[in-house]
């Protein structure tokens, strides 16, 4: 490609206008009134429909002014394409004059005031250009300062194990990235030592997932990591790098009685930021509905803002509604902030709080929508006793529906049981051989005073 574009750019397009510009008779600017007269009709008509087709733009896509303006300049020039249809024209011979001169289907008056309409059109072009991105970037630095703390803080993290979910996976973690604060996205992919991944396996998976967010103009930063067991390997990966959401992929022997995995068990108490378990059955640009299930108290806990701002977010890039059902008081906060929220989404309340009577989702749902149950971490505000029926309720009734089980961000305080679990075995074992050796010990001294 870099050769063409040197043949093209060094040979080419410089003979090709060199060519066009000696067919221009200057002399015919200044002999009579016919080019400029054309020259006129063309420029109105095309800088006119230009225009026209921006502002329709604007307006039918709610643009702003100026991405209008931008979109009126990058599209006001003309070159090459008007070059040759005016050059087939001009070539076409219809017949000849009395005196033996050709009769052209475009006479010279045409290319030359095509010549000048090519001259206006691109310094119009220039210029209106160059002033909108000039304001376009001012808005853009003006967006930057606005971002919060929180955005810029944010680092999203997919766990790829399985290559047949890699794409799905990555389109919804990049629906997750702020557009605003160019948060990272972070491919994982961990090497067990039991030997169930491979390094060939793990370089064709992030390959896979690095060429599939590329297509959509976005990177992903490709993670091997080493580690005695998966779990732990996506536990420190997420300490390491500051991780704030973290995408896993259900695993595909779920059950009513291992629905999760330890894998994610472990790493759901273990890992206290947001944390999405996503099983995908449909791509995630074909849903017409978001359907979220919140608990009893999902307002009251840590990270409840901040997942409903990345659900708004994606509905607002989908371009979907979304139906809440959670209790009165649930619903009264949401649509308190989303009134002060910009995104525009068309949003539905439903009164939903016997969890009990979890299976009228299964009346509800239908094929094209995405299922997100917000559910809670064991002793938090919002956990209840019937969030741990889900997995018989999920593996039985709802096989085909696309579905996304999420646990809110939590804040970290005391003894971290689930690290304290997943300590290191050689050092249990050797605690395990020191008491065992103490107990012998023990036995052995009260054997020999009970000889005695």
């Amino acid at each position: 490609m870099n050769r063409i574009d040197f043949v093209g750019n060094a040979l080419f397009i410089p003979f090709f206008l060199i060519s066009v510009g000696m067919l221009v008779d200057v002399t015919m600017l200044v002999k009579g009134w016919g080019a400029l007269r054309v020259a006129g009709i063309i420029l109105f008509v095309a800088l006119a429909t230009k225009y026209l087709a921006a502002w329709l733009t604007q307006r039918i896509f709610k643009l702003t002014a100026t991405e209008g303006k931008m979109i009126f300049g990058l599209s006001a020039s003309h070159a090459a394409a008007t070059l040759a249809i005016i050059l087939v024209g001009y070539n076409i011979i219809t017949g000849e004059t009395a005196s033996g001169e050709p009769i052209r289907l475009l006479n010279e008056d045409v290319l030359n005031g095509t010549i000048i309409l090519i001259l206006v059109s691109c310094g119009v072009s220039s210029f209106v250009v160059e002033d909108a991105s000039k304001k376009m970037a001012l808005d853009q630095d003006q967006e930057d300062t606005n971002v919060s703390d929180e955005q810029i803080n944010e680092k999203i993290l997919v766990s790829l194990a399985y290559p047949d979910m890699v794409t799905q996976l990555v389109d919804f973690g990049v629906m997750l990235k702020s557009k605003k604060a160019h948060a990272p996205i972070y491919g994982l992919n961990v090497i067990d030592d039991e030997g169930n991944n491979t390094l060939g396996a793990s370089r064709k998976i992030l390959e896979k997932a690095v060429s599939h967010a590329a297509a959509s103009e976005n990177n992903i930063i490709p993670v091997t990591r080493y580690d005695s067991s998966i779990s732990n390997g996506i536990v420190y990966t997420i300490k390491e790098y500051e991780v704030s959401d973290i995408v896993i992929g259900l695993h595909k022997k779920s059950d009513q009685h291992t629905f999760l995995g330890t894998k994610a068990e472990n790493i759901i108490r273990r890992v206290h930021e947001t944390i999405y378990i996503y099983r995908p059955t449909q791509p995630l640009n074909t849903f017409k509905r978001i359907v979220v299930a919140m608990p009893p108290k999902a307002e009251t806990e840590p990270g409840f803002l901040h997942w409903l701002k990345k659900l708004m977010m994606i509905a607002k890039e989908a371009g979907i509604a979304v139906n809440f059902y959670g209790t009165p008081v649930t619903n009264h906060a949401i649509e308190k902030i989303i009134e002060r929220s910009p995104d525009v989404v068309k949003i539905n309340f439903n009164e939903f709080g016997n969890w009990d009577d979890f299976l009228i989702f299964s009346r509800e749902l239908k094929a094209n929508d995405l299922f997100i149950i917000v559910s809670s971490r064991k002793g938090h505000n919002s956990h209840i006793p019937q969030l741990n029926k889900l997995p018989y309720y999920l593996s039985n009734y709802f096989l085909d529906q696309s579905l996304i089980i999420l646990y809110p961000k939590q804040l970290e305080s005391g003894i971290n049981m689930g690290d304290i679990e997943q300590a290191d075995s050689n050092l249990i074992e050797t605690i395990s051989e020191q008491i065992g050796a103490i107990g012998k010990a023990g036995k052995y001294i009260k054997d020999l005073f009970t000889n005695r």
